[in-house]
C-alpha cells in the first residue's frame, strides 16, 4: 500500500487487514497494532539496505578519503530505499506510538542489535573508526535522516514554492548529496574526537 502512494497517515489496520485477506481481529492475534505491522516493516527494510550496502561496497579510489567514500556509499544506499527513508523518519512520531512498553524494549534491543553489525562492517571499511563510533554514527545518522527526509521530499505545493523563488534555494535539499554531507562530518567528528 505504501509502494502505491497511501500516505502512511492513512495507512489503516482495517485496509491492511483487508487487503490481506484476514479480518481485522486475525491480524492482532500477530501484532498489537498498525504500528507494529509497520515497525516490522521497518526492520525488514533495514536488513534488505544491509545486505545492499555490504554487497555493493567497494573501496575508495586513491586519494579519496575512506570516511568520505563511506558516507558516500551509506547515503546512497539509503536514498535508494525510500520505503525505509519514509518509515525510518516516521519512528518517533508515528512508528513508537501506540505500543506497549514490551514492544518497544524488544524492538530497540532488534535494533541495537542491528546497528553492532553494522557498525562492525563500516568500522572494518573505514580505519580510524571503532565499532563503538560506528554504532554511535549510524545511529546518530539515523537522527539525521529522520529529519532530512521530509524536508528532501516536500508536498507539491512546497516544491511548486521553492522552484518559482529562487531566493529560497537554501531550502531544498538533495538528500543523497546532504545526507553524505552530514554523514561525513559526524563522521569525521566522531574520529578527531578520540
Amino acid at each position: 500500500m505504501l509502494d502505491e502512494g497511501t500516505p502512511l497517515a492513512a495507512l489503516s489496520l482495517n485496509e491492511l487487514a483487508r487487503r490481506a485477506g484476514m479480518t481485522k481481529s486475525n491480524v492482532y492475534r500477530y501484532f498489537e497494532s498498525r504500528e507494529a505491522v509497520l515497525l516490522d516493516l521497518l526492520r525488514d527494510e533495514w536488513l534488505a539496505w544491509f545486505v545492499t550496502l555490504t554487497t555493493t561496497y567497494t573501496p575508495p579510489p586513491d586519494g579519496t578519503p575512506p570516511l568520505r567514500h563511506l558516507a558516500g556509499h551509506v547515503a546512497r544506499t539509503l536514498a535508494a530505499r525510500p520505503l525505509l527513508c519514509t518509515l525510518t523518519s516516521a519512528l518517533p512520531s508515528v512508528l513508537e506510538q501506540n505500543l506497549s512498553a514490551a514492544a518497544v524494549v524488544d524492538f530497540k534491543r532488534l535494533t541495537l542489535a542491528f546497528f553492532d553489525e553494522a557498525a562492525a562492517f563500516l568500522a572494518v571499511q573505514a580505519p580510524g573508526l571503532s565499532a563503538a563510533q560506528a554504532q554511535r554514527w549510524l545511529i546518530d545518522g539515523a537522527v539525521v535522516l529522520t529529519g532530512l527526509w521530509p524536508h528532501a521530499m516536500p508536498a507539491p505545493s512546497v516544491e511548486q514554492a521553492l522552484a518559482q523563488a529562487p531566493d529560497l534555494a537554501v531550502f531544498r535539499w538533495d538528500f543523497a548529496a546532504d545526507l553524505e554531507r552530514l554523514l561525513y562530518a559526524l563522521a569525521r567528528d566522531l574520529t578527531s574526537s578520540s
